[in-house]
């Protein structure tokens, strides 16, 4: 097993390597001139070719991307040619907030496709597993940030219950922190419980129809029983990988519901950079986000082989 996690962690590594050239080479054939961007549009010729240079932007691309890479690895992501700041500061305290909108949207999502997959499985063929069904498959058919907005005009408009947007840290006011995360988590997380729980549930039915569990059954455990003792640990394999790809398009899908909330995390701080053309800061976010999503994979990947003993035998 370890020389699978082993293996794992080295395509990691490779994967991260072989997307950072991407990302690089990607973003520096955009137009534009970084040099330009940093001087402003009344800058000279020689300004800009001054500005080249001061910025490395005269060498090979190889070279470019080496230091850039170098810096990265030792946590440094540069300065913004815009506003001159320290680039790793505004994507750490960004990351901070998302990392808080992400982690509640997956338990608010876990919290429901579980106990509902396996509700609407257990009583496929009765009216509450129907229903059960059917809103899970109104959940998978609105887009996450129109149903924030419905939120929105629900319970912030309309009832004045909850803020519309923004963010609050949870050290200077704790109430306000959890009033402005429940809407843009449930928004986040809805789509995706409702996707995970229709996993859950064809998970839990194909075990239903295993062999050891007729087994579990024929010596005297109820369904259920059999189904809690046995069959769920089986369930979960296939829902561990389908969670991980879950949470990666959730980090890509905070983007849109930051922005509808206004919320100051990576993907509003990624659009304000897009607009403003700051190329270090893209870069360093863009990154960040592979880095992240590459992360989560071979977290899952691991625990899948934990989980799995025919992985493991198989390694």
């Amino acid at each position: 097993m370890l020389l699978t996690i082993a293996r794992r962690i080295g395509v990691f590594a490779a994967t991260l390597v072989a997307a950072s050239i991407i990302t690089f080479l990607m973003l520096s054939i955009l137009p534009g001139n970084a040099a330009r961007v940093a001087l402003g549009i009344d800058a000279t010729e020689a300004q800009v070719i001054a500005q080249e240079k001061l910025m490395g932007l005269d060498r090979p691309l190889y070279a470019q991307f080496f230091d850039w890479f170098g810096n990265l690895a030792i946590g440094d992501f540069g300065t913004s040619t815009v506003s001159g700041q320290e680039i790793g500061p505004q994507i750490g305290d960004a990351l901070a907030i998302t990392g808080v909108l992400v982690i509640s949207s997956v338990i608010l999502a876990l919290l429901f496709a579980i106990p509902m997959g396996i509700l609407s499985a257990v009583r496929q063929n009765k009216a509450d597993g129907v229903i059960i069904s059917g809103i899970s498959q109104i959940g998978i058919s609105i887009p996450g940030f129109l149903f924030g907005i419905l939120l929105v005009a629900l319970f912030a408009v309309k009832l004045k219950w909850l803020p519309a947007g923004g963010w609050d840290s949870p050290g200077e006011d704790f109430v306000g922190f959890l009033e402005h995360l429940i809407l843009p988590a449930i928004a986040l997380g809805s789509v995706q419980g409702a996707v995970l729980s229709r996993y859950v549930r064809s998970s839990v039915l194909e075990v239903m129809r295993e062999d050891f569990l007729r087994t579990a059954r024929a010596k005297g455990l109820t369904p259920n029983r059999a189904l809690m003792r046995h069959g769920l640990r089986n369930a979960a394999i296939p829902v561990m990988t389908v969670l991980g790809l879950q949470i990666a398009s959730l980090l890509i899908g905070a983007v849109v519901i930051e922005r509808v909330f206004a919320i100051p995390g990576l993907g509003s701080l990624l659009l304000d950079k897009v607009a403003l053309r700051d190329l270090p800061s893209i870069q360093g976010i863009v990154m960040v986000l592979v880095a992240l999503v590459l992360l989560l994979n071979l977290l899952i990947d691991i625990a899948y082989t934990i989980v799995d003993p025919r992985l493991r035998s198989a390694s």
